[in-house]
């Protein structure tokens, strides 16, 4: 029996079964990948949140050193450097823009200390529209499948125990807490992280859990390019360009709230291919090698919920990390890990709590 069972085999469960091995717990991580794909393998990897001077005060505390966090991840992943050199891109993000909206981008960033300069997008490549923005030379993206396919690695060797498979029930057996698959197999623990992406809202309706969660589903498409010819992250409010090491270049991304399906649309290709030709139009004259849709695990606020589950003891959830699940996948990590063990939080946990309103009667936790 491990002692800690997770979830959820996205960015946030992966990086919270490290965490908690680190600090001496034996993990078992249940997920159903072909079913469930994680969002954090569809998403574009941008370690910031869009817009970020848009979200409250607890979202930044999560994602404001989210660049270090991962320079120390690849580091810990390969101490040699050839995996930071492949995953993470380095050349900033640029943003379109102005007026009052700029000024609040500077106060925020001063605020927060994070470098800024005042940068045309043509100062940064050649033919991109709008021209007008900021650039935030320390920030970047990462290659989130390859990390995915890396943190995998590592908790294996770690000892961490994979198991294929769809939950459908938790309840306290014997003391402890049990889950039961959808095919019968069954693990007890003394304590269970629910982090299931955008198939928490299920699993929590099934315990009688209320949260503002929601699917969100969302396509991107990938042009190759010749390397540097996006230099930075270009985001705009229409759309972004992402750009990879090896000349990758990711257009995104589309939005469709409440839909949970998995496959990528011709509306949405063309929707996207739009935004490539308008945002740089010499996308206009290639076609996209690929194309894919994930299903974000939407919520009506800004920051997830992060902690134990009200009236559940031993039950702890990550839920509704939306757009910003790899972004403020480390801290939110490190902060569940430390809740779980009892142990001082880098930060308040206070506003990523659950609230105790979200319990029903019908509880689906029982003896």
């Amino acid at each position: 029996m491990s002692d800690v069972l997770v979830v959820g085999g996205g960015i946030v469960g992966l990086l919270s079964a490290l965490e908690l091995t680190q600090r001496q717990k034996s993990v078992t991580l249940i997920d159903a990948p072909s079913l469930f794909p994680p969002a954090s393998w569809a998403g574009g990897g941008i370690l910031t949140p869009l817009f970020a001077w848009r979200y409250s005060d607890a979202m930044t505390r999560l994602s404001v050193d989210a660049v270090p966090r991962f320079e120390r991840l690849l580091d810990a992943l390969d101490p040699g450097g050839a995996v930071a050199a492949e995953l993470l891109h380095r050349g900033g993000v640029w943003v379109s823009v102005q007026g009052q909206e700029c000024d609040k981008a500077q106060a925020w960033a001063e605020r927060w200390h994070i470098p800024v300069e005042p940068r045309s997008a043509r100062g940064l490549m050649e033919n991109f529209r709008p021209d007008t923005g900021l650039l935030f030379p320390e920030q970047g993206n990462i290659r989130n499948p390859g990390l995915l396919k890396r943190l995998r690695q590592t908790l294996l060797r770690k000892g961490v125990r994979f198991e294929n498979a769809q939950v459908e029930r938790l309840c306290q057996r014997h003391g402890g807490l049990q889950l039961t698959a959808s095919d019968g197999r069954c693990w007890q623990s003394e304590q269970v992280l629910l982090s299931a992406g955008a198939s928490m809202r299920v699993l929590l309706d099934g315990l009688g859990i209320r949260l503002p969660v929601f699917p969100a589903k969302g396509e991107m498409l990938l042009y190759q390019m010749a390397p540097g010819q996006v230099p930075a992250v270009m985001l705009t409010d229409e759309g972004y360009l992402i750009p990879r090491n090896d000349g990758a270049v990711l257009v995104g991304s589309t939005l469709r709230k409440g839909d949970a399906s998995c496959y990528p649309t011709v509306q949405g290709r063309y929707q996207l291919e739009a935004v490539a030709a308008r945002l740089w139009p010499q996308l206009a004259e290639h076609k996209p090698r690929f194309h894919w849709a994930g299903v974000r695990p939407g919520c009506e606020r800004d920051v997830p919920f992060l902690g134990a589950v009200p009236g559940m003891p031993g039950v702890y959830a990550a839920a509704g990390h939306f757009r910003n699940g790899l972004v403020s996948a480390p801290a939110s990590a490190e902060l569940l890990a430390q809740i779980m063990c009892g142990q001082p939080t880098f930060t308040d946990p206070t506003p990523y709590s659950l609230p105790s309103s979200s319990l029903s009667s019908s509880s689906f936790l029982r003896r």
